[in-house]
């Protein structure tokens, strides 16, 4: 077997059966010469297998079929050299520290190992330096050395000690970095020699010489016997005596060193080295009054380079003195009642050890006007508090604490009076978590005299100073870590005072929170109020012990049918009004407060819109007010312009049947033949509506059986009439009397239910007495109880020498109206102008009307012309009949 540092091969010689049985040798013939390598971790590690001839041939194998394996993980092939017999593996970075590497061959497919080799990785040694040693009386001498780096393998040390360069001791030790001479093998002086040899599997090293002189190299024990004491009326000071070690050279000369702790503190304070100690006693001074203090010796000799262990640790306790200074003094102020008065609650710390100087042993309260310096009121108490009643005026409070030994400085606190208002404020308060306190930072714009008085408490809606008040007293700086038990998710009022030789300045006051987390609960009472498509939520804000921190923003959360939606306002916002939602719409709404390290919801509540938005109803509203309006306005206009629209729309039209002209006809027909004359027979006029004038007609006449139609349209009548007319003696022309028609079958006439200006005289009405022609004309009455005009015998009906057809083309040329009045009449089975001599009419008349619409009854009866005036007054119609075709008896 060859080894080298970067290879190692290795030649197994093995002997194979000629068969092979349940996939394993028959019999092994070969003999392997195998150990365990080392080699150089991360170089190349090259191993070989060889197979003898005859196993080849009996096998039917050869090298090929070998296969390697580092560590059971078969090794690639391509770091495989091989031929018939031999087979080589090459690792070119070996890591492990240590593995094993084995040959396999595959025989009919089954393996077969044919070796196993240890393999270890490891370092040369480095040259041991910083060599050091130490001799204890009567114990040992030992020696201490630094190896250098990790070797990974077994690496063997050597110490030769050379004394006098004459005698050699060797101390051998295996894996550690001492080796030890035991007593009696010592030497108490003379000078030494050290060297120190290091090696392993892949190399040795030694050592630089180290010369040393023996005496330099004890180590004494050290000192006993360490007691602390107190001194009667030194409280600043400490007595420390001790005992030399018993076991140390003869005639060895000893110098001390000291530390000493105060009980509950960390830090040990030695008194100076250069502080030459050779005695067994010692004073500490400057040391706090009855404090307790931890104190340890230690000892050296005067030549040697070593110092000794330290003492068994002992305490002591220094004796009493005067409290070192006066209580941290501060206060509470009600405010104040109707008279001014006002309740004070002083509160002061307890003195901690160092500054007590003893047992305290109560505390006097003294309370003085500020003006006067007249003591009002002083009180001993062992408490930390004490309420006074002042009044509006400024006062001086003075606490003294006192021990065994005597009274502390005084703790002097202003309190202003009420009305004083020049008090400096602290400008700017700043607060910080950090590391599991609050960090306080604050500005003034003056230096305050007496520091700064920091205040806080628990804060709640209820209450803005909750539970107990802490605070604390800082001097000569403008930042502090609040010494207190903060809780986390609480809410805290802190406030900065100054304080002034006059009584403390105004305070600036700030909430803050140790650590914040999420809302334990969301905003409560949502509400909404809709209105239209738009809808105002409404919510209150959380308690401030549920929120957990500071409420940065609310976010508003409403959702449909058609998606959801969310909008955020700020902390200060509770009431948003919700904009453009869809009309008649379910909607799902929530608030959600959020902090900054996360939100809560509030519970979901409901609401629908309206489906006609506040627009739309203005839309509607409006035009409708306007109209309204409108009218009004018209309707009064109209109201105080009634006689001049009246004027304008229907003006003063002349009548033709209430003309005197018309009774002038009347009285000369009268005095001619009393006989109704025909006006422009022959002639075919068309107007709106048709004019019958019954020109005389007798009180005997009695008619029958008239019927009326109220329709605005054509109508006919079956007329039989038979009617006397019993003329009174009248004076004619020709001396005749005259004859009006005895019958007439058919009529054709108009008749407008609401005629020229809606004047619509009652039909029993035979002669109007308006005037046609001149207003200066005289008019005729006519009898208003029975609407049936008479004509007196003697009265002329119209002027004898003028033409009837001359006077009413006269009347029809004066007055148009009149003619516009005038319709088509068609007479039917008229007799001839001859039966017009008959003395009179037949005393009955009766007529059939045949109307297209409605129909009703005319009586002429003059008891019943005032039940029909009573029944057709909402709507009356005027009839003028104008009886054409008819001629008069005068030969016309």
């Amino acid at each position: 077997m060859l080894i080298t540092e970067n290879t190692i091969s290795a030649w197994v010689i093995v002997s194979i059966s000629a068969f092979i049985i349940e996939g394993g040798l028959s019999m092994l013939c070969h003999d392997v010469d195998s150990t365990s390598e080392v080699v150089k971790l991360r170089s190349a590690v090259s191993l070989s297998c060889a197979l003898r001839e005859e196993c080849i041939e009996s096998l039917d194998a050869n090298a090929s079929q070998i296969f390697w394996k580092l560590n059971d993980t078969i090794i690639p092939r391509e770091q495989y050299y091989f031929n018939a017999t031999i087979s080589r593996v090459t690792l070119k970075h070996f890591d492990a520290v240590k593995g094993y590497l084995t040959c396999h061959i595959d025989i009919k497919g089954a393996p077969n190992i044919l070796h196993r080799f240890a393999v270890e990785a490891g370092l040369p040694p480095d040259k041991p330096k910083n060599i050091s040693c130490i001799s204890y009386w009567e114990k040992n001498f030992t020696c201490f050395w630094d190896q250098g780096q990790e070797t990974y393998i077994e690496t063997n040390f050597t110490l030769t000690r050379i004394f006098k360069k004459v005698r050699n001791d060797t101390c051998v030790n295996l894996k550690k970095n001492t080796c030890t001479f035991i007593y009696p093998n010592l030497y108490m002086a003379g000078k030494l020699t050290i060297i120190v040899m290091a090696q392993n599997a892949l190399g040795k090293v030694r050592s630089d010489p180290l010369h040393l002189d023996v005496w330099h190299t004890w180590k004494t024990a050290p000192p006993q016997n360490v007691t602390v004491h107190s001194i009667l009326g030194q409280g600043k000071s400490l007595l420390v005596t001790w005992h030399k070690p018993t076991n140390q050279p003869p005639n060895f000369a000893l110098r001390y060193n000291i530390q000493y702790q105060m009980v509950g503190t960390r830090k040990w304070i030695q008194v100076a080295e250069k502080e030459e100690i050779i005695n067994t006693s010692f004073v500490l001074k400057n040391l706090q009054p009855f404090t307790n203090y931890t104190v340890a010796v230690r000892c050296i000799g005067q030549q040697q380079i070593y110092w000794s262990d330290w003492s068994s640790k002992k305490t002591g306790l220094t004796s009493k003195a005067k409290p070192l200074t006066g209580p941290a003094l501060w206060r509470q102020i009600t405010n104040p009642d109707s008279q001014g008065n006002r309740e004070v609650h002083l509160l002061w710390k307890a003195l901690n050890r160092s500054k007590a100087n003893g047992i305290i042993l109560g505390y006097r309260v003294r309370c003085e006007k500020r003006r006067e310096m007249t003591v009002m009121q002083q009180h001993n108490t062992t408490s930390l508090n004490y309420s006074l009643s002042l009044t509006h005026e400024a006062y001086v409070i003075t606490v003294v604490a006192y021990n065994s030994v005597g009274d502390s400085p005084k703790a002097t606190l202003i309190i202003p009076a009420i009305n004083q208002t020049d008090l400096t404020a602290v400008e700017y308060v700043r607060i910080t978590p950090q590391n599991n306190q609050l960090l306080t930072q604050w500005k003034t714009q003056r230096p305050p005299d007496n520091g700064y008085v920091i205040e806080w408490c628990l804060f709640l809606d209820t209450n803005p100073c909750a539970g107990p008040l802490h605070w604390q007293h800082e001097y000569n700086t403008e930042m502090a870590y609040l010494q207190g038990d903060f809780k986390p998710f609480a809410c805290y009022n802190i406030s900065v005072y100054a304080v002034y030789s006059d009584g403390p300045g105004n305070p600036f006051s700030i909430l803050a929170y140790l650590q914040q987390s999420y809302p334990s609960e969301g905003p409560a009472d949502v509400t909404q109020v809709v209105r239209g498509t738009e809808a105002t939520i409404k919510w209150h804000e959380i308690p401030v012990e549920k929120r957990h921190g500071f409420i940065t923003n609310y976010t508003i959360f409403y959702k449909s049918a058609k998606g959801e939606n969310a909008v955020t306002v700020n902390s200060t916002i509770h009431e948003y009004t919700l904009k453009s939602l869809q009309k008649n719409t379910e909607y799902t709404v929530y608030v959600m407060a959020s902090t900054e390290k996360g939100g809560t919801n509030s519970t979901l509540t409901f609401f629908t819109t309206n489906a006609i938005e506040q627009g739309d109803t203005m839309v509607i509203v409006m035009p409708v007010l306007f109209c309204f309006l409108l009218i009004v306005i018209v309707w009064v206009i109209c109201l105080n312009n009634k006689h001049r629209i009246k004027k304008r729309i229907w003006p003063d039209v002349a009548d033709p049947a209430s003309s005197s002209v018309t009774d002038w006809l009347h009285k000369q027909q009268s005095q001619n033949d009393q006989t109704p004359k025909i006006l422009n027979p022959g002639n075919d006029l068309n107007s709106d509506f048709s004019t019958v004038e019954v020109l005389y007609l007798s009180d005997e006449d009695k008619l029958h059986s008239v019927r009326k139609e109220k329709t605005s349209f054509l109508h006919t009548a079956d007329i039989e009439c038979s009617f006397a007319v019993t003329s009174p003696q009248q004076n004619t022309s020709n001396g005749a009397k005259t004859k009006l028609l005895q019958s007439m079958d058919k009529v054709m006439y108009m008749v407008l239910e609401e005629g020229y200006k809606s004047q619509v005289p009652d039909i029993s009405r035979s002669l109007s007495k308006q005037p046609l022609l001149s207003n200066n004309l005289e008019k005729s009455t006519s009898d208003q109880g029975i609407g049936i005009n008479t004509f007196d015998g003697a009265e002329d009906w119209y002027p004898q020498n003028i033409d009837e057809n001359d006077v009413f083309q006269l009347i029809i040329k004066t007055n148009p109206y009149l003619k516009n009045s005038l319709n088509v009449i068609e007479l039917q089975n008229a007799p001839g102008l001859d039966s017009i001599n008959d003395p009179g009419f037949d005393s009955g008349c009766q007529v059939d009307m045949a109307t297209q619409e409605d129909t009703g009854t005319l009586h002429l009866n003059p008891q019943n012309v005032q039940q029909d005036k009573q029944i057709d007054s909402p709507v009356q119609t005027y009839i003028t009949l104008e009886l054409l075709g008819f001629k008069l008896n005068n030969g016309i």
